[in-house]
């Protein structure tokens, strides 16, 4: 039986893999479990979020432009033309979704960058009922 883990476990494994190769999902999860980060389904405690160990990345509806640059601060250095708010939440055009993959390529964005551009696509990709 596969255990799906909490998207906040897979990704301190991805980081933590690179430098710990013999660390596992598991040893993980029971570090923040125990350290008081992850409640026992995954989701983020206040104390973590409080801290600032984990993002909160929760969108709400018809947030400001400004509000939605707070949550994802990457999209600070591109030009606000390619943002337009539909069906309440921020989207961009496919000139900008290009242009970052592009970049996403070129590896030119930073760790934060990476994970703050996974936490905005992973909110927009299609369910496997819409696809």
């Amino acid at each position: 039986m596969e255990i799906i883990y909490p998207s906040l476990i897979e990704e301190a494994y991805h980081h933590s893999k690179k430098f710990h190769p013999e660390i596992t999902k598991e040893a993980i999860y029971r570090h923040f479990y125990e350290a008081g980060l992850i409640k026992e389904n995954g989701d983020p405690t206040e104390k973590a979020l409080s801290e600032g160990v984990v993002k909160d990345y929760t969108e709400d509806w018809d947030l400001t432009f400004e509000a939605f640059l707070a949550i994802y601060p990457v999209f600070r250095s591109f030009d606000p033309k390619h943002f337009k708010k539909i069906n309440h939440f921020w989207e961009m055009d496919l000139a900008l979704q290009k242009k970052i993959l592009d970049q996403w390529e070129q590896e030119t964005f930073t760790e934060e960058e990476i994970i703050d551009l996974t936490a905005f696509f992973e909110e927009r990709l299609p369910s496997e009922n819409e696809q």
